[in-house]
């Protein structure tokens, strides 16, 4: 008679009681508010008047649990009082994806962000970044993920945030970090892989939606890479 191994029925039970009470309760949270994207660029056109210079301006951003953001305060003075208020009243007028709860459950939380202004071929355009959470908290966090958890945020950043390319959103972009860092990957095939890494990641995606039940980094991230990271020998050839 063949057994069941008692971490499959937790995860079978665990994955089915998420489903039951609903997609969001499934994601495995901590997360912080998510930008939305206004167009497909991540840079947009941007109405300002002129300030005789580029500004880079951090502040903190207050989101509700409905998304939109209740106060947003500068943390770090560029000088020019002007374009911090410019920037202030920029990212209040955005808006976010809530941050969730363990259980996945929209909460009001705060994010930093530095607005970024600047001209590009005489256009006057903006870019916010935001920073992203403690690298420590993020990998144990991925550690725990279902394939269901995985699915729902990559939807999630592509559906809701309407982001193009989410390669290098917090979550891909650290699940990555933490092969190369336990795999002590080089430099030279680091910087080839990350030229793959959109379409590596579209194949991860896909095994994951197949098969939800599985752990994301350990059973699905992890052999994907193995098959898929270049060697020394490839990136050397290349060259």
């Amino acid at each position: 008679m063949h057994t069941i191994p008692l971490r499959q029925i937790l995860a079978l039970f665990g994955y089915v009681a998420c489903l039951a009470a609903g997609p969001a309760v499934a994601q495995v949270g901590p997360i912080q508010p998510v930008l939305v994207m206004v167009g497909s660029l991540p840079e947009t056109a941007h109405n300002r008047p002129d300030l005789g210079d580029d500004f880079s301006i951090p502040l903190d951003v207050y989101v509700g649990a409905d998304g939109f953001v209740s106060n947003a305060v500068v943390s770090d003075s560029s000088g020019n009082v002007q374009a911090d208020g410019i920037a202030a009243a920029y990212i209040r007028e955005r808006r976010f994806l809530p941050g969730l709860d363990v259980k996945g459950n929209p909460v009001a939380s705060t994010v930093k962000v530095t607005v970024n202004m600047y001209k590009r071929g005489g256009r006057k355009v903006v870019r916010v970044t935001l920073k992203p959470p403690p690298l420590a908290n993020e990998s144990a966090r991925v550690k725990k993920l279902m394939c269901a958890d995985f699915v729902f945020e990559m939807n999630r950043l592509s559906d809701e945030a309407r982001i193009r390319d989410v390669s290098l959103e917090v979550l891909p972009y650290i699940s990555a970090h933490m092969y190369m860092t336990q795999k002590n990957v080089s430099g030279e095939v680091q910087e080839k892989f990350w030229d793959e890494w959109p379409k590596t990641l579209n194949k991860i995606v896909d095994r994951c939606e197949k098969n939800q039940l599985q752990m994301f980094y350990a059973e699905v991230l992890v052999p994907a890479l193995d098959g898929a990271m270049p060697t020394n020998e490839t990136v050397t050839a290349a060259k």
